[in-house]
């Protein structure tokens, strides 16, 4: 059963958990990441202090918390508690990190297709109320105790069909061409360019491409602009890269929005869906990664 979040001042808060500001577990461009620790039933949490360093970093968190009171899915991170001040919120540990620690660890597709199905499951809810993360990218996807992956940081998130809103950007070389370009984009489409840069770089290693910016003329990435794929695809030819990866990327990664695929259309495609672990098979396959380590 899901818990009603609540709010702490930090009275409350030093009375009821264990600080120690020397243990940090994340940062952000406007926040930190502590581990804490409840006093009495010894539970452990992480709560994220932000600087407010304006008032669009202010804005961005503060939508945060409003987006995570109502979110509830087994792959998002569990939302506890906020400050009164609205300066952190106090979210579920997770303590294996993010999906960084795996890039190399891994270039089994069946496992990278299974952990980019259960992103893609949370995706799919937010979509269905009209939110989108807007920073989907591996730094963003953590693995919890169960080894279970949950999208978390919706600083950059909007509700799709609130007036005025509009996607504040995002991280280089996961930011679809069109949000850089113009104003009249479908904010969602946007997520699914960013899921399939996520994709490559599980799969891959690397990045595809540094920038879809126009000003930054990455040659990679106007390879895709250009729908020259074979010229892309050659780069990575030593790779021997099978066609349903290189099919399905093409669907993600199209700079033409109306040509990338939905959410549904993604979970829905023949390659995708087979041959992926159940959830319970993931988990206990990256408990054996990660214990390798």
């Amino acid at each position: 059963m899901q818990i009603k979040p609540f709010s702490f001042d930090l009275q409350m808060f030093s009375q009821n958990f264990e600080f120690n500001n020397k243990e940090i577990i994340g940062r952000g461009f406007d926040s930190i990441v502590y581990k804490v620790i409840n006093k009495q039933n010894r539970n452990e949490y992480a709560l994220k202090l932000t600087s407010f360093k304006d008032l669009q970093h202010k804005f961005n968190f503060q939508q945060e918390i409003r987006l995570l009171y109502h979110l509830n899915h087994d792959h998002i991170v569990k939302f506890y508690a906020n400050s009164t001040d609205g300066s952190c919120i106090l979210i579920e540990y997770m303590p294996h990190g993010h999906l960084i620690k795996l890039i190399e660890l891994q270039r089994d597709i069946k496992l990278i297709k299974s952990i980019v199905n259960q992103i893609m499951s949370a995706i799919k809810y937010l979509h269905s109320m009209n939110i989108v993360h807007g920073d989907i990218k591996p730094e963003n996807a953590l693995i919890s105790r169960d080894f279970i992956i949950k999208i978390c940081d919706f600083g950059f998130a909007i509700v799709a069909n609130s007036p005025n809103a509009k996607l504040r950007g995002g991280s280089e070389g996961y930011t679809a061409p069109e949000l850089i370009q113009n104003d009249n984009y479908d904010p969602k489409k946007c997520d699914m360019f960013s899921l399939g840069v996520l994709f490559f770089v599980l799969f891959m290693g690397y990045r595809p491409f540094l920038s879809t910016h126009p000003q930054k003329q990455d040659k990679f990435w106007n390879y895709i602009k250009n729908k020259e794929w074979d010229k892309f695809w050659k780069v990575f030819e030593s790779k021997n890269i099978e066609l349903g990866f290189k099919n399905y990327i093409q669907r993600l990664l199209c700079a033409d929005p109306q040509e990338r695929y939905t959410i549904e259309e993604a979970l829905q495609d023949d390659w995708f869906k087979n041959n992926q672990f159940t959830v319970q098979q993931l988990a206990s396959n990256l408990q054996k990664l990660l214990t390798k380590q």
